[in-house]
This record gives structure tokens, sequence and C-alpha cells, in this order.
């Protein structure tokens, strides 16, 4: 083994190490302790170029910042991430970093900043035939298009949701988007 190759190898245990002393500090409840080795452990697989792990670091990165609702750094964290993600084409991932970013514009009120993402993780579960994550994708859909008063294009988000989840059997879910619908047709009538 070379020299250079065992100092990448020294590198990368302290990129470790860090990570482990983060997820410590996580369990302690120490978010700014966390959030301080997980940015050292970015640093390191920045250097090294290890995408896969700065990923993994960013996502934690975003969900420390998300709890402590910072919700512009959560946002610039999960986008990294994101990146990182749609270009290794790691579908899965992207979709639950982009329901990530999705909720963090949902509690910022932002709601048609949600849609492209919603579409996107739409996408992946019908690539992916993944029934529950299509019927969430078009219930955000359709809870956004109802917050403009696009009435007509919420309904046709919660019919196909509300189709998804009966075809499913859950309970909740259906309950909760035929109030969502009778609502809309309410509006509708008045």
């Amino acid at each position: 083994m070379s020299e250079q190759e065992n100092k990448e190898r020294e590198v990368q245990k302290l990129a470790q190490e860090c990570c482990q002393r983060a997820y410590e500090a996580w369990l302690k409840g120490n978010t700014l302790d966390a959030l301080h080795y997980y940015e050292e452990a970015l640093e390191i697989f920045r250097e090294l170029g290890s995408l896969p792990d700065m990923a993994n670091v960013l996502e934690k990165i975003g969900d420390i910042y998300h709890i402590r609702q910072k919700f512009d750094q959560a946002l610039k964290a999960y986008k990294a991430c994101l990146d990182i993600c749609e270009n290794f084409d790691d579908e899965i991932s992207t979709s639950i970093v982009a329901e990530k970013i999705v909720h963090v514009y949902k509690e910022k009120g932002e709601l048609e900043k949600m849609i492209p993402y919603l579409h996107r993780i739409l996408e992946i579960a019908e690539k992916y035939k993944d029934a529950h994550r299509a019927g969430r994708a078009l219930t955000g859909l359709g809870d956004v298009y109802a917050s403009k008063g696009d009435m007509k294009t919420a309904k046709e988000a919660y019919k196909l949701a509300l189709k998804i989840f009966k075809g499913m059997g859950a309970l909740e879910q259906t309950k909760l988007l035929e109030e969502a619908l009778k609502t809309i047709e309410e509006k509708f009538e008045s």
C-alpha cells in the first residue's frame, strides 16, 4: 500500500470518527455538538471527493437544522444532498430527501415551492410502484393547489390519491381525502 493510500485511509478514518462522535452527541440531545462533528466530517469527505459519504452527512445536517427550525440551512443541506443523489441515479434516496424538502417548505408556508419536489416523488413512486408514496405525493399536490384556489386541479389530485388509498385499504387516509373532497365540492357549490 502506498503512502498516499495510507494517508487517505487515515483521513477517511478521521471522518468516520467525526460521524461517530456526531451520532453519540445526537443521541444525548446535543444537536450543536452533533452539527459541529458532522460539518467536520463533511469537510473531510469533500476533500476526499467521497460524494456518497457527503450525501449521507448532508442529510443528517439537514435533519439537525430542520429540528432546530433553521429551515433555510436545512433546505441548503437537503438540496445539496438531493443533487448528489440525482447525479448517482439513486432514486430512492432522491425521493426520501425530496420528501424532507417538501416538509420544510410546508413548515415555512411556502407551499408552491413544494410542487416540483412532489412531482419528482410521484415520478419515482410510479416507476417503483410505490402506491403509498404516490398517494402521499398526490395528496400534497392536492393540498398545494387547494391553497392556491385551484380547486379543479386539487380535486383531481385528491381523487387519484383517494383511489390509491382505497385500493390499499388505508382507512385513515381514505377518510381524510373524502373529507377534503367534500369540502372542495361544498366550495364549488357556493
